[in-house]
């Protein structure tokens, strides 16, 4: 008898546990699901200068007065270097670029064994996409080219190599789940463009080769 009153309790106890998992899971949504992936912090030189520097461009391409960010869509992005440490490098260097500055930079480089690097705080805005930069988050995938082979042959390497795209999907969905993000809002550097976010007021519009319309598909659908 005691025995079975044991069992009882200890089945009631699991059954509450259970049902306050449950509750939780419910009131948090997807965040509960979606949890943070282990990221390295590897931030790149982002001092006075370079905040005046984007606060600049923001001004020319969005007429916003400020560096900072709140994210409310991510552009995929591939490197076309074999790894990780020259796109981190180029972003770190802010060379000028088209004659402008501050210079290139994104959020996120995944390299190809599926370490994800932060290059920068997610509050601070990058210069990866023509149009987006005001409100997106900017990922990159270590991808080199080769001969004869475009950027959706790239992109197709990314999507078939498990340990890297395991780590980008992992990073989105956290991502998502953070800032509220809707699988729509989650475009290709070549796709950008019709994003309903795009907004540049110089004129200027993307010609990047990376991420089309097919490969995003595939990559939301595996979100």
């Amino acid at each position: 008898m005691q025995r079975l009153r044991s069992i009882r309790t200890v089945s009631v106890v699991t059954l509450v546990v259970a049902g306050v998992i449950a509750a939780v899971a419910i009131i948090a949504g997807p965040a509960f699901a979606a949890s943070k992936p282990p990221i390295v912090k590897k931030y790149i030189r982002y001092g006075d200068g370079r905040k005046q520097q984007t606060i600049g461009y923001n001004k020319r391409h969005y007429r916003q007065a400020t560096y900072k960010l709140k994210p409310r869509a991510i552009v995929l992005h591939h490197t076309a270097g074999a790894d990780w440490r020259s796109a981190w490098n180029t972003f770190n260097s802010n060379a000028a670029y088209g004659g402008e500055k501050p210079g290139v930079s994104a959020q996120f480089i995944i390299h190809k064994n599926g370490t994800i690097y932060q290059c920068m705080p997610l509050s601070y805005r990058a210069r990866h996409c023509v149009g987006m930069n005001w409100k997106s988050i900017g990922i990159e995938f270590v991808q080199e080219p080769r001969a004869g082979k475009g950027g959706r042959w790239m992109d197709r390497q990314i999507l078939k190599r498990p340990k890297q795209i395991r780590a980008g999907l992992r990073l989105v969905r956290w991502l998502k789940a953070r800032y509220g993000i809707k699988n729509a809002d989650i475009v290709g550097h070549a796709t950008a463009n019709r994003s309903r976010f795009f907004r540049d007021y110089t004129g200027i519009k993307n010609a990047a080769g990376d991420w089309y319309a097919p490969e995003v598909r595939v990559f939301r659908s595996r979100l």
